[in-house]
């Protein structure tokens, strides 16, 4: 298992060294010169390494913007805005997060890209200015959607990204009950508002900063003979889809587990249509002894991944999420992760066993739209 995905060329350097290698050349430099570590961060890298995955160090998410990013923001986006100070509603991680995801891995034109940029800022940050206590409001209908999904918040990958489930339950009874497509989106935004604050809250623990996720979506429950309704297919776009185009740039990677056969069929002919990039983000699998070895191989233990989805974390509900957020302070700007006191001794890397842990790979350049808009595309033909 271990040998198939160090063959992956994705975590190969430009000079072709492995991870190993480069773990190896890192470690040598730090030991001559004496440098502080995070050791769960070195227990992590042990870890990549071995299964041929990108380090930590080696992510674009933990990089901030170089000084010519920083002009080209200021200048041909900040300056067009219809009103500038929107970008006082964004944190550093965001501010970042939505220039990466609109410049600098969106595969338009430098034209494209920017005007893209524009209209996200302004329509984000003008959401965020209207909506700054969205985790502390409470939303009509909000618990009978959130029973519905059965939300469930894990760990953190190997490389820092938060892993969270879902369950696509009885979206024909929600529409029964009248939840309308507009509360869904609602109640969609406060969801991944809450899944961005409980990712920044990890990196404030672990370092360094991370802003996408690992999400798993699980179709055990959907029935797919209630999506034949045009009124049900209509609240599956909203709940999977309806919110994503305000978290741009958060997928890291996206388990559709427990799917049934005519799902995977669907999206075994729609495949060959996505972007490689987004595609390789994206697993369509069966049950546990499918779904648990992937994960596995892409860099998330067990002990990062919710118990009721075959994991050893304990279940902690997007409501018990919230809760801990809002008593953290949130929503706040992010904190800078304050490193351990732990040191190189003697010439040696100062390590640790890591706490429950997930994913990764490098970021490469692919289109801004969300893989799981794109598996909606799958919803629709297996109707």
């Amino acid at each position: 298992m271990g040998c198939c995905a160090s063959k992956k060329p994705a975590a190969l350097g430009e000079d072709g060294s492995t991870p190993e290698e480069r773990l190896e050349r890192r470690r040598s430099t730090k030991q001559k010169l004496g440098t502080v570590v995070n050791p769960r961060v070195e227990a992590d890298d042990d870890q990549l390494a071995k299964l041929g995955l990108a380090l930590n160090d080696e992510l674009e998410e933990g990089k901030p913007l170089t000084a010519e990013e920083e002009t080209k923001l200021r200048d041909e986006i900040v300056s067009k805005l219809e009103d500038p100070s929107v970008m006082e509603s964004f944190d550093e991680t965001s501010r970042v997060r939505i220039f990466r995801g609109m410049i600098t891995n969106n595969n338009g034109t430098d034209e494209e890209n920017v005007q893209e940029a524009i209209e996200t800022y302004g329509t984000v940050g003008k959401w965020l200015r209207e909506h700054p206590s969205i985790l502390s409001e409470k939303l009509p209908k909000e618990e009978l959607l959130n029973g519905v999904m059965n939300a469930r918040v894990g760990g953190v990958d190997f490389q820092g990204h938060l892993v969270w489930c879902e369950q696509l339950g009885d979206i024909a009874g929600v529409v029964k009950k009248g939840l309308t497509v507009d509360e869904a989106k609602v109640l969609r935004m406060k969801t991944l508002e809450a899944i961005r604050a409980a990712q920044i809250r990890a990196c404030e623990t672990r370092g360094p900063r991370r802003y996408k996720n690992v999400y798993v979506m699980d179709l055990s429950k959907l029935s797919t003979t209630s999506l034949s309704s045009s009124k049900v297919r209509d609240m599956a776009k909203a709940i999977v889809t309806g919110a994503g185009s305000f978290f741009p740039e958060t997928a890291w990677k996206l388990f559709i587990v427990n799917a049934p056969f005519i799902f995977r069929s669907a999206y075994a002919v729609i495949k060959p249509l996505i972007h490689p990039v987004t595609r390789d983000k994206i697993k369509i699998l069966g049950g546990k002894s499918a779904y648990l070895p992937e994960m596995k191989k892409a860099g998330i233990p067990l002990s990062a991944i919710p118990e009721s989805m075959g994991g050893s974390y304990p279940d902690k509900s997007i409501e018990r999420c919230i809760e801990e957020l809002l008593a953290e302070g949130f929503p706040r700007a992010a904190r800078e992760y304050s490193p351990p006191a732990e040191e190189v001794v003697e010439g040696e890397v100062v390590s640790m066993t890591r706490e429950p842990s997930l994913p990764g790979e490098e970021a490469e350049a692919e289109t801004t739209l969300s893989p799981s808009m794109k598996i909606l595309g799958v919803v629709g033909l297996a109707a």
